[in-house]
């Protein structure tokens, strides 16, 4: 009968439609795509944030102290010492060497 093989070929396309669907759903990308670019740049100014904040909670800079601090260079006293035993060391090495 002619018109059960015209239903036939439509219940055939029809199907032929929902395999064509099912298999591009398949092929295609599962879930929402992102911009990984996007995604580091929107870290780290999340990171800076968080660093900017941490820093305000941590309070002020320490004060400079208002005394005069003491002088890291050396007395003159153990300056004069100091080079007296390296001559001393010298003069041990030179009359080794020789």
């Amino acid at each position: 009968d002619v018109d059960k093989i015209d239903d036939l070929m439509q219940d055939i396309t029809e199907q032929q439609d929902v395999a064509r669907e099912i298999s591009e759903a398949i092929s295609g990308p599962f879930g929402e795509q992102f911009d990984e670019d996007e995604l580091l740049a929107e870290l780290e100014e999340l990171e800076q944030e968080d660093m900017e904040e941490s820093m305000k909670s941590m309070g002020g800079l320490p004060s400079v102290p208002s005394s005069k601090l003491p002088s890291s260079q050396p007395s003159h006293r153990a300056k004069t010492k100091k080079r007296a035993e390296d001559d001393d060391d010298m003069n041990m090495l030179a009359s080794w060497a020789t």
